[in-house]
């Protein structure tokens, strides 16, 4: 019986080993928020980023992925990039923000929206860093500014 347990209690500490070591991204997204215009229907996705894990002269770009059939009926995509590809810089300089507005294809959902993406139970949202070699950094956001 004791070695059963012995047994159990080293599987228990390698499986959070394991676990604890899965994510191996940069840690480069400091923040974000999703900003909504009642008005114009418009939502603006905003990512506060740093380049500070990189090597100088690194390209990366930002973009946002959308989960969730009402958000992306809403939106007509699934995926929107920034504008800017942005280069790490020799001086760390500190964080840039970086922002898309995306008009609502589809008002009447708005409300649900906005209950989605707060929903911490769901991933609506997903900020990702990304360059040619793939997914760099990720993070779900959750906060909504309502105008």
């Amino acid at each position: 019986m004791k070695k059963k347990i012995v047994v159990l209690a080293v599987g228990m500490m390698l499986l959070l080993l394991i676990a604890g070591c899965n994510r191996n991204a940069a840690e480069m997204i400091k923040g974000g928020s999703v900003q909504v215009n009642e008005e114009t229907g418009e939502l603006t996705f905003t990512a506060i980023v740093t380049d500070k894990e990189l090597e100088q002269g690194t390209p990366f770009q930002t973009r946002f992925f959308f989960e969730g059939n009402t958000l992306k009926e809403a939106l007509g995509t699934d995926l929107v990039y920034t504008d800017k590809e942005l280069k790490s810089r020799k001086k760390k300089e500190g964080d840039v923000t970086q922002e898309v507005t995306v008009p609502l294809k589809n008002k009447e959902t708005l409300k649900q929206i906005i209950k989605d993406i707060r929903d911490k139970d769901k991933e609506s949202v997903t900020i990702e860093i990304v360059n040619e070699k793939g997914r760099i950094d990720d993070r779900t956001i959750h906060e909504v500014k309502v105008n």
